[in-house]
């Protein structure tokens, strides 16, 4: 839900407050304010789900809102009120509009999520030759890969092949730089025995299960606005470790490890994007 504050001169009144109705705004109100920095200027403030939302921009925009003399638009997320529950106005899923622009930034390669994904890889590597689940939790709460996954899923959803390529692009190095560092790991720490412990046929059966509820958990977690980085542990689950299995079986020179780590890395990887695509269709829809 958005809570919408417009200010334009007074002679555009009937013409905005017919915009509002027709794209479903309510608890309309206008006020004359004693000063303005527009000339005759007239404030209206509304409330409107996140997509109706959108469409008044796109028309106010049209008449010219936001150039100088023409007005502004402030929105901001509204507070849900008991009163607009029981009216089944409570909905806080994103429009496309704001999906895409969450997208741009979750996709942007810089130094600091990179730094984050070498010390993951690090910590990530030590747990799973330590067995040591807290070092592994550690690392899964360190690597930001929730973004690269969630990038391109949403470039997916708004067919927006642009934002798709550069979210894989994101997830495909991180994933290299998992791979990479635990490789070096892997080549004075690992033996086959311990690469061996985590390919097993059910394990990759569970993790590919969990990639999956992963993905649509975190689309729907994003498409609804909310904090994700409880589901993002999730998600790292499902790319950190078949990253760094990856380059620990790379370490070992085994082709049949390597091949069953590069498939449980590429099912997984696959598998998030299809359930991040499912979850962020629910939502947008719903």
């Amino acid at each position: 839900m958005r809570y919408m504050k417009i200010m334009v001169p007074k002679k555009f009144l009937n013409t905005v407050e017919e915009i509002l109705k027709k794209n479903n705004a309510y608890s309309i109100s206008i006020i004359e304010p004693l000063k303005s920095s527009i000339e005759n200027g007239i404030i209206i403030t509304c409330n409107a789900k996140a997509r109706d939302a959108e469409k008044i921009v796109l028309e106010l925009k049209k008449m010219g809102l936001g150039e100088k003399g023409y007005g502004s638009i402030t929105i901001m997320p509204a507070n849900i009120t008991f009163s607009c529950r029981e009216e089944g106005l409570a909905s806080t899923s994103l429009s496309p509009l704001e999906l895409y622009y969450k997208a741009k930034s979750m996709v942007k390669i810089t130094k600091t999520p990179i730094i984050k994904v070498i010390l993951a890889s690090i910590v990530g590597t030590i747990g799973l030759i330590e067995h040591n689940i807290p070092a592994l939790i550690g690392a899964m709460i360190i690597a930001p890969l929730v973004d690269t996954v969630m990038g391109s899923a949403i470039g997916t959803v708004l067919g927006n092949k642009e934002l798709f390529i550069e979210g894989m692009k994101k997830e495909l190095l991180c994933v290299g730089i998992v791979t990479l560092c635990s490789f070096f790991m892997g080549l004075f720490f690992v033996s086959k025995s311990l690469v061996l412990e985590y390919l097993s046929g059910g394990s990759i059966l569970l993790s590919s299960i969990i990639a999956i509820i992963s993905g649509i958990s975190g689309g729907m977690g994003i498409a609804s606005g909310k904090e994700y980085e409880i589901i993002g542990v999730t998600i790292d689950v499902s790319i950190l470790i078949p990253a760094l299995l990856m380059g620990i079986a790379l370490a070992t020179m085994d082709f049949k490890l390597i091949y069953t780590a590069f498939i449980l890395l590429i099912l997984n990887i696959i598998l998030l994007d299809i359930g991040g695509y499912i979850g962020l269709k629910y939502k947008i829809k719903n």
